[in-house]
């Protein structure tokens, strides 16, 4: 543990460093490496100063002996570090221009004849494994006033929409209305306090009916615009986002694929590259 007094030192450095970087103050030694004090980051708001900069001289001298140690143990095989880091490099080094050339070359346009084309050839893949619905709903209290209005009006319809709406945003705990979202049977029963399988959720629930559910304080209305069951096709609006990022991912892979072939070709004809028989 570093000494407090010294940690105040260490505090009064870094808060006068912005003034002055004409001459870096040492903070710490291991072997022949040093710590400077304008190497290390400002303390963040939400932690304590003495805490922050002995953990992070302790951290550096760690990391530091850690390294001085593993050269001194590896010494004897240098070469095979050597080819390691220097694989490394070539590796971050041809990611960074693919990905350089994925952003400048790649086409994100994908239109919706597309999708509907890849999901139509790919329709086994995206099988249900849970049941989907689109539902209007509304949480409300039993004391609030006038239930009858909203059990007659629900789910509201073009003509009482806008009264059906005011109605909710007086009164009720939570609701939607023309959702146009697919939901699953487990965000449902999350919503209800029914116990039930989520299996079995599709009897209880039919579409074009409306389903009233009670417990000692609400009144939970749910009304079924449409549903798909467990093992069905998944909709296309459900899988949509989903089709798109497989497009792109594809067309990514094909983009790298042409151009590494071209560079290949290239380099053969320009006679940069041979293979020797």
């Amino acid at each position: 543990m570093i000494a407090k007094h010294y940690i105040i030192t260490i505090l009064v450095i870094l808060l006068s460093c912005n003034k002055s970087r004409i001459e870096r103050n040492k903070i710490a030694r291991v072997h022949d490496k040093f710590l400077y004090s304008d190497q290390i980051s400002q303390v963040p708001e939400n932690q304590d100063s003495f805490t922050f900069v002995n953990n992070y001289i302790n951290n550096w001298a760690k990391n530091e002996l850690l390294i001085s140690k593993a050269k001194f143990n590896i010494d004897k095989t240098p070469s095979h570090i050597d080819s390691l880091v220097e694989r490394y490099k070539s590796s971050l080094l041809t990611h960074h221009y693919k990905q350089l050339l994925i952003q400048s070359q790649l086409n994100r346009n994908i239109e919706d004849s597309i999708i509907e084309i890849y999901y139509a050839n790919n329709i086994e893949n995206f099988t249900l494994k849970e049941n989907l619905f689109k539902i209007e709903y509304v949480k409300i209290k039993k004391i609030a006033p006038k239930l009858e209005f909203l059990e007659v009006n629900f789910p509201p319809d073009s003509l009482n929409f806008k009264k059906i709406e005011d109605y909710c945003l007086q009164f009720s705990e939570k609701f939607f209305f023309n959702n146009l979202d697919w939901i699953s049977s487990e965000d449902i029963l999350s919503e209800l306090p029914l116990q039930i399988k989520e299996s079995d959720i599709d009897k209880k629930f039919k579409k074009g009916e409306t389903v009233i559910v009670e417990d000692s304080l609400y009144n939970y209305y749910l009304y079924v615009d449409d549903l798909v069951t467990m093992g069905s096709p998944s909709p296309l609006d459900y899988v949509s986002l989903l089709i798109e990022k497989i497009i792109i991912n594809k067309r990514k892979k094909d983009l790298i694929n042409d151009i590494e072939f071209n560079l290949l070709q290239k380099a053969i004809i320009n006679n940069n590259f041979e293979i020797y028989e």
